[in-house]
């Protein structure tokens, strides 16, 4: 493609995307949670969800992932790789590992992606997508009661499991080849699509829109669409780039008076958390990736590493 063609296809879509933008404020509202609508853009389950999917040898996937496209990586007894582009065809993937049942939930609106356990409330949920949107993200919605769930922070929003939380599970955002040389006895999810991220939602990720609503972020500390990663604490939060933890290799932090520590994995060339107590023991955290601008719609007060207390 030339660069005027380029060009000419980026215009189209942020044409397009004023379009969206009208589209999106005509649509119904299914509930108003903390002042903000949950947006009906489409059906319950318009975009299908996978159920139990198939995982192959990286060597035997229909169309490998190539060396530095994204997957989020599992390590949930025998590792297996969800590549983000076929993620972003299906943005819910009900799976299990090792006893525990998991939802993998993407939008690539706000380049989240993350991990819940599916078990809230003595019962094991099975989730799609709900066809909505609140604050410009994906909304979950389990088909066991039809409550609507913000797979960013696992908070049921609106139905009869409101107030409830589903756990974060620690994953990796990393890149295929990362992945498979360092766990190389990992499987992979094959859906017979392609692995790669749609040329459409690359040409999202370069353009300004900071997803349907309209709305921008005044809040510059960080540009609206860096990608950032998120630890939280209690209702205490940081956010980071993974250039700045790869520079300070590890950074200790204080939040709700527990002590984090930050690192960066070189060999799964991706940061991590892990809480620290006083005999020194680690539990790994999960460390969620989203643009900056989500993550201040989704979490109150997002602090930056210059802006959190240091652990001791």
């Amino acid at each position: 493609m030339t660069r005027g063609a380029a060009a000419a296809l980026i215009a189209a879509q942020l044409l397009a995307g004023g379009c969206l933008a009208s589209h999106y404020r005509s649509k119904p509202r299914v509930a108003i949670v903390d002042g903000d609508p949950i947006v009906q853009l489409y059906a319950p389950g318009a975009l299908p969800a996978l159920d139990f999917p198939r995982h192959v040898p990286f060597r035997r996937h229909s169309d490998p992932p190539f060396p530095e496209e994204k997957v989020v990586g599992v390590g949930l007894g025998a590792p297996r790789a969800y590549p983000v582009g076929l993620l972003d065809g299906h943005e819910v993937v009900n799976d299990e590992a090792a006893g525990v049942p998991f939802v993998v939930a993407r939008c690539a609106l706000t380049d989240f992606v993350g991990v819940l356990d599916r078990r809230v409330a003595g019962r094991t949920l099975t989730f799609e997508n709900s066809g909505a949107l609140w604050r410009d993200m994906l909304v979950l919605r389990d088909r066991e009661t039809g409550t609507f769930w913000s797979p960013a922070s696992g908070r049921a929003l609106s139905g009869p499991l409101a107030g409830e939380r589903l756990r974060a599970l620690p994953a990796h955002l990393t890149t295929a080849e990362a992945w498979e040389e360092l766990l190389p006895e990992s499987v992979c999810l094959d859906t017979g699509g392609l692995s790669a991220v749609p040329l459409r939602l690359r040409l999202y990720a370069s353009s300004s829109w900071e997803g349907l609503s309209g709305r921008k972020t005044p809040d510059r500390r960080m540009p609206a669409k860096e990608r950032v990663f998120f630890v939280s604490e209690g209702s205490e939060s940081v956010a980071f780039t993974s250039a700045e933890i790869r520079s300070r290799k590890s950074v200790r932090v204080r939040l709700a008076d527990r002590t984090l520590v930050l690192e960066w994995d070189g060999a799964m060339r991706c940061p991590r958390a892990y809480r620290v107590d006083a005999s020194a023991a680690r539990e790994e955290r999960p460390v969620i990736p989203m643009y900056w601008f989500a993550a201040l719609r989704h979490f109150p007060e997002v602090r930056t590493l210059s802006e959190v207390t240091p652990g001791s």
